[in-house]
């Protein structure tokens, strides 16, 4: 027999006499449909996961920064940004530090980024983020987010209070004794901003915190040189391969006391366990797979003995034990494709509508399923990529085919004597 008969007779012996389809043959489809349909959907998650950390990530911060550690902060930040130039990239000066945000009665700690309003931010593109008011950061001014005008009940043109930790920690004195008492040469009276606009990146842990004001005021705020930074933002045109530009940067700023860091590097750890979980889940799922394919092995060996005798009777007309090996081996071939394909439907179909899914789920059981305080972002993020398709899909169909192998070897090792004589 040639390869198109073998074919032909794996697919008849998928379906009975009577009946279009199988319903042993439709349990093995089905398994297998869910089988690839869950590691789509949880590798795509985890892929959206990834990819959407690193735009926010992106858009909230540098593609590398420079940082003085010995002394503290940078006081001629226009030095560092001229050496950036020339080594094909740009940066702006950026001061860091935490502060005590007062409004009335209530303390929050927050981080204060301070900025040069009129210098393009490289790596926090806050005038795309503003979601009220305007982007202003004249002296005395400050931009919040909207998570944290909603904890303050704040609005554009209403006044807040900052305490730099430093000075609060001045006003203390501790004497030989250990007692503590107040520096009253050191009472100072915090700094009051009025709100011009509030932001919104859509990165939880970001707006959270985050507070935008003049570079100029945070130099005063926190007692630093005036023009001075703790950081340098710096960007380049490729913030996936930059290899180069860092290199040439570090060779320049190193020798001078900098520390140069990308955005991978300050993010590292959190990365690598995403990879890392990505790969185990994958690892883990495709377990639901082999399952299936069990399934497929169990449902062949019933073929294989219902049609002991048509075996036998092939074997008698001159089919060779291969052409038996390739009909059974087929078999698991086609429940393979059939279901790797309709999984692979049903997993997109799941993908594409996610998040509707997730509302319907949240209205019957009336729980936040996805809280943006744990996930950082507001929707379930989900990223189809085709080489990920593509490697579930041989893997499924693969382990769908050898599954077939047990049974195709059962029947090829058959005698036909004793197969047609098989009651």
């Amino acid at each position: 027999m040639n390869l198109r008969t073998d074919m032909f007779l794996a697919w008849r012996y998928l379906k009975p006499r009577r009946n279009a389809v199988s319903v042993i043959t439709c349990i093995s489809v089905i398994g297998v449909i869910l089988g690839v349909a869950v590691l789509i959907v949880v590798i795509s998650v985890m892929a959206g996961f990834t990819d959407e950390f690193k735009k926010k990530l992106l858009d909230t911060t540098s593609h590398f920064q420079v940082k003085n550690y010995y002394q503290g902060f940078i006081d001629d930040p226009e030095k560092v940004i001229a050496t950036l130039k020339k080594c094909d990239a740009t940066g702006a000066p950026i001061v860091e530090r935490h502060v005590l945000v007062q409004r009335g009665e209530q303390f929050m700690p927050k981080m204060v980024i301070g900025i040069e309003p009129n210098l393009k931010q490289e790596g926090v593109e806050l005038t795309k983020a503003m979601k009220y008011g305007k982007y202003s950061l004249k002296r005395g001014e400050i931009i919040i987010s909207t998570i944290i005008a909603t904890e303050l009940s704040l609005r554009v043109g209403e006044k807040v209070l900052m305490h730099s930790p430093a000075k609060l920690a001045k006003m203390v004195k501790v004497n030989k004794d250990g007692e503590m008492d107040l520096n009253k040469s050191q009472i100072y009276l915090p700094s009051e901003f009025t709100v011009s606009g509030i932001y919104s990146f859509g990165k939880y842990d970001f707006d959270k915190n985050i507070l935008f004001i003049n570079l100029d005021d945070a130099d005063e705020l926190f007692e630093l040189p005036w023009g001075a930074a703790t950081v340098i933002y710096g960007r380049v045109k490729d913030p996936f391969n930059m290899s180069t530009e860092i290199d040439a940067i570090r060779k320049k700023l190193v020798e001078q006391g900098y520390h140069v860091l990308t955005w991978e590097q300050m993010n590292k750890k959190f990365l690598g366990v995403l990879e890392v979980e990505k790969n185990m889940q994958f690892f883990l799922l495709i377990f639901i797979v082999l399952v299936a394919a069990f399934s497929i092995t169990n449902t062949l060996i019933t073929v294989v003995v219902q049609k002991t005798r048509e075996i036998g009777l092939l074997k008698a007309l001159g089919a060779q034990n291969l052409s038996i090996l390739n009909i059974f081996l087929f078999q698991g071939f086609f429940v393979g494709v059939t279901g790797t394909l309709f999984g692979t439907m049903f997993g997109v179909g799941i993908i594409y509508w996610r998040n509707y899914i997730l509302s319907a789920l949240r209205w019957i059981t009336r729980q936040e399923l996805f809280p943006p305080e744990f996930y950082i972002f507001s929707q379930l993020p989900a990223t189809i990529n085709s080489q990920d398709l593509i490697i579930i899909a041989i893997i499924s169909i693969l382990l769908c085919t050898l599954g077939g192998l047990i049974p195709a070897w059962r029947a090829a090792k058959l005698d036909p004597a004793k197969a047609l004589r098989y009651e």
